[in-house]
């Protein structure tokens, strides 16, 4: 079972590795030839852009509500049980 565990995680890192190389190597290729990679968005700017497609498409988002709601029972957990709570 480790033998087909260890050569299991060892093809893993194998084909990690390589992707990583040729994603490297494609970069490098590309910026030789003097072509920029897209500039990385901030994750907020992101999701504000999406959030705002999404109001402009006139879907209705409730990620928000369900976010308040979640929030609202976590910082309103006590840690009591029903019973407890009974007797």
């Amino acid at each position: 079972m480790n033998e087909i565990f260890g050569a299991a995680l060892g093809l893993f890192f194998f084909v990690c590795s390589y992707l990583g190389f040729r994603a490297g190597l494609r970069l490098g290729m590309n910026a030789a030839k003097g072509i920029t990679p897209p500039p990385l968005k901030n994750p907020v700017v992101a999701v504000q852009d999406a959030v705002n497609e999404a109001k402009q498409h006139g879907k209705q988002i409730k990620a928000d509500d369900l976010f308040a709601e979640g929030l609202k029972n976590i910082l309103g957990f006590t840690g009591d049980i029903e019973e407890e709570e009974k007797g």
